[in-house]
């Protein structure tokens, strides 16, 4: 979906010729409107050089830890860390937002190092899991406390670190929930809030991944994936209305949520449900549906102009079609008859489509 001011822009052209509105009001229009925020190079650069500065500093202590007592490393660790987080406060509040998230995200990985070495100075065996967590959740109060979208990212990644260390994820019911469960709405409602495109697309993953973790714990059961493509499918839509209301990477959610709504579809399809010997028609079935749904979303995505839910859509459909092609085992004459069924609907929908867009 092309930016506000670009459509604005648009509009102002066809009501100038129209007549509507003065030729000379253009530039005033059009200059009372703000510009679409973007990531230049330069900011690019330093959110790249403040994850290196960090990994530099972790790696700056340990190659010279041998060599210090043990007192002087704990104190080396605090100061690094403290010095970190009071340069991003100092930047808040001299108004510098971008300095003051990265030196904040540079602190949430100065604290998640800070635990393994601190471990190592003491000779505690610590737990690698609690260790994890316990990064996550400085991180993101580290984000709380300072708007920072890059340490709420470090500490939704430390929450799946710790959620994949010795746990069993598809171990069905007695399987532990993991705390993502928690942290990915978090997350998403914090990319929602600040307009942070990274942090949407990392809770994003986190949410899909939550919903895996779901089916994993009901026994992977075709219904129950069935059931959760229906959940992501609403979500989707959800965040497609957020979308068309101009909020800030919304877009972000509705794309992979679109994914992950045919993903789970797809795998519903190999599950016992259609999987039963009895059940060819029903298999098949499946197939068309998927065909049917990748082609909507297809040309849903090119109705919004939106990148990532028509790349969906192609991708889907390759895989809808290759399926069906090799659960018909390449009778072509069959192929033939399901994609005839799929090209008028699709050329159907698509005539539907533009006539909406006409009328619109």
């Amino acid at each position: 979906m092309a930016g506000y001011k670009e459509r604005v822009t648009k509009d102002l052209d066809r009501w100038i010729a129209a007549g509507h509105v003065a030729a000379e009001k253009r530039a005033d229009i059009l200059g009372s409107i703000p510009d679409a925020r973007r990531l230049d190079a330069a900011t690019a650069l330093a959110w790249v050089g403040g994850l290196l500065l960090g990994i530099a500093i972790i790696a700056f202590i340990g190659a010279n830890w041998d060599g210090m007592p043990k007192i002087a490393r704990f104190a080396v660790l605090i100061a690094v860390f403290a010095a970190c987080a009071g340069a991003g406060a100092w930047a808040a509040h001299k108004a510098r937002p971008i300095a003051s998230n990265i030196l904040l995200m540079i602190a949430s990985v100065v604290f998640a190092a800070a635990i393994g070495l601190t471990g190592q100075i003491f000779d505690i065996a610590g737990d690698p899991k609690a260790a994890a967590y316990a990064s996550g959740i400085a991180a993101l109060a580290l984000a709380l406390a300072g708007r920072s979208t890059g340490a709420a990212t470090v500490g939704l990644v430390f929450i799946a670190i710790g959620d994949f260390t010795d746990r069993q994820w598809f171990s069905g019911a007695e399987s532990e929930a993991p705390w993502m469960l928690f942290a990915a709405p978090l997350g998403a409602f914090l990319a929602l809030r600040w307009g942070s495109a990274p942090l949407a697309h990392v809770a994003a993953l986190a949410i899909i991944y939550c919903f895996g973790w779901f089916a994993g714990r009901m026994e992977a059961d075709a219904g129950v994936f069935l059931f959760l493509a229906l959940l992501l499918g609403a979500a989707a839509a959800g965040a497609r209305w957020l979308y068309t209301q101009e909020r800030t990477f919304s877009g972000v959610f509705y794309g992979w949520f679109t994914a992950g709504a045919l993903l789970f579809f797809a795998i519903a399809g190999y599950l016992p449900w259609f999987g039963d010997e009895n059940s060819a028609n029903a298999g098949l079935a499946h197939r068309l549906v998927w065909l049917l749904a990748s082609g909507g979303v297809l040309a849903l995505g090119r109705f919004d102009r939106h990148a990532l839910v028509t790349a969906v859509g192609v991708l889907s459909l390759i895989g809808g079609v290759c399926a069906t092609l090799m659960d018909l085992g390449l009778d072509l004459m069959a192929a033939a008859g399901v994609f005839l069924l799929c090209a008028i609907a699709a050329l159907v929908a698509g005539l539907v489509l533009r006539r909406s867009k006409t009328h619109a």
